[in-house]
């Protein structure tokens, strides 16, 4: 059995000769492809980093514009209720304004007729 595997690899060295310079090659090319692509994970791998930072600041910044959102909200509801206010406040100093408006005429219709009711019971009391 010995001698016969001898006998095939003698007749095999002078192929085997030819294809250890294309193995070789191909051995190499392959060690640099894999330094190459060593390098190209490790890129990645910086990147991957980057991008983390960078979804970290925009997740910083989303909270910072829900925050401002939810701010203005608030300031909205605070103007539309100083608004409301302001205009019960504008009827009410209407309202105000032609009661006065009423009083005021009433006082110029009564004055005069209390200053004539007032001749009138001088003049009763001096007839007397």
């Amino acid at each position: 059995m010995w001698p016969k595997a001898l006998a095939q690899l003698i007749e095999l060295a002078p192929h085997i000769g030819r294809l250890l310079p294309v193995a070789d090659r191909f051995l190499q090319s392959r060690a640099s492809n894999e330094d190459g692509t060593n390098r190209a994970l490790d890129q990645i791998g910086t990147l991957r980093g980057d991008l983390g930072r960078v979804a970290a600041t925009h997740e910083g910044l989303y909270r910072q514009l829900n925050d401002q959102a939810e701010r203005l909200a608030s300031i909205s509801e605070q103007a539309t209720a100083a608004r409301a206010a302001a205009e019960a406040a504008e009827d009410r100093a209407g309202a105000l304004e032609r009661r006065l408006n009423i009083s005021t005429t009433m006082l110029s219709i009564l004055l005069p007729l209390n200053m004539v009711l007032l001749a009138l019971v001088i003049l009763l009391v001096m007839r007397h």
